[in-house]
């Protein structure tokens, strides 16, 4: 075997020919956001033009989440988990019976509402304290663990 051939192996079908050329990588469109400086600043302002670009740029890179809050997250998403299914479990077991049918269906709308707070506690934290400190994130997820008890199936009621 000759050296072409194991050079040939390890190159794509058409890399030598002629025609064929590489495209560049498609980079994602930049947002141009205006400048804060007037234009009356003249050179001074092309150059605070550039800063204001780098500022844009490190602006738009997302703080990384730690691994630490990643893990409680995670730990307090599958806690809000076993407070639903405690939840459903204690208003499967629990039988209720009504004198009329608007006592009823008031049992009826509390169960539902109970089973549904836990993981929309959990979503309507995630989603407000979005812009917040994972501090705060964290406090306001214990606070909801704290509340949320599902103290019917913890009592065995």
């Amino acid at each position: 075997m000759s050296g072409n051939d194991e050079d040939e192996a390890l190159t794509w079908a058409g890399g030598r020919d002629p025609s064929h050329y590489e495209t560049p990588e498609a980079k994602p469109a930049k947002v141009v956001r205006p400048s804060k400086r007037s234009a009356s600043d003249g050179v001074a302002a092309n150059d605070a033009g550039a800063a204001d670009e780098r500022d844009d740029e490190s602006e738009d890179a997302a703080p990384a989440t730690s691994s630490v809050v990643l893990v409680l997250l995670g730990i307090l998403g599958g806690i809000y988990l076993l407070y639903t299914v405690g939840w459903f479990v204690s208003w499967q077991r629990f039988v209720y019976v009504a004198s009329t049918p608007l006592d009823q269906t008031a049992f009826s709308v509390q169960q539902a509402l109970s089973l549904v707070s836990a993981p929309v506690w959990f979503v309507v934290t995630l989603l407000l304290t979005r812009d917040r400190k994972p501090t705060v994130r964290l406090l306001w997820l214990i606070i909801g663990a704290l509340v949320l008890v599902p103290w019917p199936f913890t009592l065995g009621v």
